[in-house]
């Protein structure tokens, strides 16, 4: 076994990867551009924005183009009797006819609506500002998903890396144990742990490549593509970030205050505040004016012009119990709505909680990492240096490569999971991002 020991740094930053060039960058400005569950979002948001303008449009009433034609048994009067219409021959002068037509424009807007306009408007902008704030904090959740993915992505691509360069160290020790043996330097058995651990190597590196490709495929998803058929050639990303201070009271504070799913929960509370004014308001009389202009003529006839304005009133003294009803069922959903912003208020709360342990975690892994590395590679070339001469064990010599490839990958994962750890809490403290 005189091949050169300590390549697996090397090997691992340097496995041949022919996919699709990827800057974490560029993963997430895509991601943010195509993914569909945002496009969804701000689409949502885009229509309940067009829902409130269009609530507030009744305010000017509707103007409609209006038109019949009746058929009666007998002849009728083809316009309202008037004075106009009252020539020499009396009332026997009107314009009879049993067919008619009647066609033109009506204008009605309403002038006391029961607080049904207002409330109506008030609730459409309130839910508009909702599907914004949701569709914000939608963006901010890709944003780390996709950040977070392509990390664990680039760890796992780590391990797969140093996997192969083990595996073809253990290939070679295999060829050397085979003649060691053969030539009765060593014991069989020892020949056989060599096979054994490379097997295992085999085995331990097609689990790690099953997952990087179920990684590049939730990567790409993320970003609103299918996998690409070669996979992504990943960039690196070596700097160690520093840790800012970890107070969990001010992080929850800015939390509390920026987070956009809270603030849409709470928006969603006033919503069905509204909602339940607007019950209110129903029991309210309404009142409205109506202008109608219309042509009116028959089969032999002229052309008669009428012009009629309304002010109408409608009172609803007995609606079936539709309006108590519809009014507890607002109630209840205003509770339900109030119990929703508590619980999201609460998880905001844990979130913070679990983001700064989650940033402890990964800062004392990240160290354990990087001795863990020096570590390995030192046991790792001491333990086959003693094994050459003769004064090591097989066991401790497989378990220094096993050490080795641990340090090797817990470098990589701690870094990793280090990042990932400040994005989550930059995502569950609200922080904006350009």
């Amino acid at each position: 076994m005189k091949h050169v020991f300590l390549l697996l740094p090397v090997l691992a930053c340097t496995l041949a990867a022919a996919g699709t060039p990827l800057t974490l960058q560029q993963a997430t400005e895509k991601a943010l551009a195509a993914n569909p569950r945002l496009r969804a979002a701000q689409l949502e948001a885009a229509a309940a924005s067009s829902r409130a303008k269009a609530a507030g449009g009744r305010h000017f009433g509707e103007l409609s183009v209006v038109g019949s034609y009746n058929h009666y048994n007998t002849e009728r009067p083809i316009a309202p009797i008037s004075l106009d219409y009252l020539g020499p021959k009396g009332f026997y002068g009107l314009p009879w006819a049993a067919s008619q037509f009647h066609y033109g424009i009506a204008w009605t807007v309403p002038i006391l609506a029961s607080g049904q306009i207002m409330e109506g408007q008030r609730m459409a902008r309130l839910s508009r500002d909702a599907a914004a704030e949701l569709a914000l904090h939608t963006q901010a959740e890709i944003r780390y998903n996709v950040r977070a993915t392509y990390r664990q992505t680039l760890a796992l691509h780590h391990a797969h890396a140093a996997l192969d360069s083990l595996v073809a160290a253990l290939a070679k020790d295999a060829a050397d144990a085979d003649l060691k043996v053969k030539l009765g330097a060593w014991a069989s058995v020892d020949g056989a742990k060599i096979h054994f651990a490379l097997e295992s190597a085999k085995a331990q590196r097609a689990g790690v490549a099953a997952q990087e490709a179920g990684a590049q495929a939730m990567l790409a998803a993320l970003m609103g593509d299918p996998p690409p058929r070669e996979g992504y050639d990943l960039q690196d990303i070596p700097e160690a970030p520093e840790v800012p201070g970890l107070d969990v009271a001010a992080l929850t504070e800015q939390a509390l205050a920026e987070r956009m799913d809270l603030k849409a929960a709470r928006t969603g509370t006033q919503v069905f505040e509204r909602k339940k004014a607007l019950g209110l308001e129903a029991y309210l009389p309404q009142v409205g004016i109506t202008g109608l202009a219309l042509k009116n003529n028959g089969p032999n006839l002229p052309t008669y012009n009428t012009n009629e304005v309304s002010l109408n009133l409608k009172w609803t003294l007995f609606s079936g119990r539709q309006r108590s009803q519809n009014l507890h069922a607002a109630q209840a959903e205003l509770l339900e709505a109030r119990e929703r912003e508590q619980g999201k208020t609460l998880e905001v709360r844990s979130q913070v909680v679990e983001a700064v342990q989650r940033v402890k975690a990964a800062e004392a892994q990240f160290a354990a990492g990087k001795a863990q590395r020096a570590l390995g590679a030192e046991v790792a070339r001491i333990e086959h240096l003693k094994l050459e001469q003769g004064a090591g064990r097989m066991e401790d010599y497989l378990a220094g490569r096993t050490q080795e490839l641990q340090g090797l990958t817990g470098y990589w994962q701690g870094l990793y999971a280090l990042q990932s750890a400040l994005d989550y809490l930059d995502f569950v403290e609200g922080a904006s991002h350009e």
